[in-house]
């Protein structure tokens, strides 16, 4: 099979090559790859910020496909079955699993850092991780980070039916999702971005009202910020807050140290909150979404595997509105 693969970590030791095809073991299935969703966490993993196994490493940790072939002791989903995968390893067994926060698993790990990923024609994946998809292969690869991360944010804003939100960051992945999702949540919903006259269009569909930063804070108070972008925007963000705002996190890629004045955060119970991946049965609840069309992917471009370390590249382009994914 042909996968992109680094022997060692830098964008530029990326290599599409021909390996032998991996097999499923017991509990594992056999998927063939479609689309492969590029994000932030596959360029750490490149780059060497992630500590992956096994080397050498095939990166990719969102995507969907058909499944190929199951291992022993796999009764579904069956041969030919159109899935996208739920990228968090999760033992099952812990407490954390226990209480469904399998994202949180005491032994857990992320497919595609833990393991090999799905940039290449093959994967085997834990077969409990598959989720059926009736959809667009192409959407679904959205969904297990983009998607997912999204909705976990919503969630832990506990958003209510009226509350103003802004979502920092709107025209990523998880930034158009964020819109998506606080919408449906009966949120209202202001898209923050820089870039307001190229991204304006893609995002008012999404339902939302398109706002610089500048403008956003001349609308301010917000009763929730939804932000993944880390600590550039950490000032704007807690800027907006109202009294009892909360604000939601779920990325550092703009940096990961902030400062925080204790007293407007007890004087005005402001709640901070960090947010990462989702459960496995909210990723049931993403998928039903997508099928019922009450989300939508948002793509900015496809590449071939080739062309990965432009893709990843591609993830830094001020003209990016949504996901670049790769074809496998």
């Amino acid at each position: 099979m042909r996968a992109v693969v680094f022997h060692s970590p830098g964008l530029e030791n990326l290599r599409l090559e021909d390996l032998p095809r991996p097999q499923p073991g017991p509990g594992e299935v056999l998927i063939r790859v479609r689309y492969v969703g590029v994000n932030p966490i596959d360029h750490a993993v490149v780059s060497g910020s992630y500590k992956v196994s096994p080397m050498p490493h095939i990166p990719g940790c969102e995507f969907a496909g058909v499944v190929e072939e199951v291992g022993p002791g796999v009764s579904g989903p069956a041969p030919g079955t159109p899935v996208t995968v739920y990228n968090r390893l999760f033992c099952g067994a812990c407490r954390q699993c226990l209480t469904g926060w399998t994202q949180l698993c005491e032994a857990g790990g992320i497919i595609g850092v833990a393991t090999q990923g799905g940039m290449a024609e093959y994967a085997v994946v834990p077969a409990r991780n598959a989720e059926p998809v009736r959809a667009d292969l192409r959407d679904a690869a959205t969904l297990p980070i983009g998607a997912l991360t999204a909705y976990n944010m919503a969630l832990r804003a506990s958003i209510a039916p009226g509350e103003r939100v802004a979502v920092v960051g709107a025209t990523g992945n998880v930034g158009t999702y964020a819109v998506q999702f606080a919408r449906i949540f009966g949120g209202e919903v202001y898209a923050v971005t820089r870039r307001k006259d190229a991204a304006a269009p893609a995002l008012r569909q999404l339902g939302a009202e398109v706002v610089t930063p500048d403008e956003a804070r001349g609308l301010a108070p917000f009763d929730v910020v939804l932000d993944p972008t880390g600590a550039a925007n950490w000032g704007l963000s807690l800027s907006l807050l109202g009294r009892g705002g909360r604000y939601v996190t779920a990325g550092a890629l703009t940096g990961a140290e902030v400062s925080l004045d204790l007293r407007r955060l007890y004087g005005q119970q402001i709640s901070v909150m960090g947010s990462t991946g989702g459960r496995r049965a909210d990723f049931r609840t993403v998928v039903k979404l997508l099928e019922a069309g009450r989300i939508r992917a948002v793509i900015h471009a496809v590449y071939p595997l080739a062309d990965a370390a432009k893709a990843l590249a591609g993830l830094s382009s001020p003209e990016r509105v949504g996901k670049i994914l790769l074809e496998a």
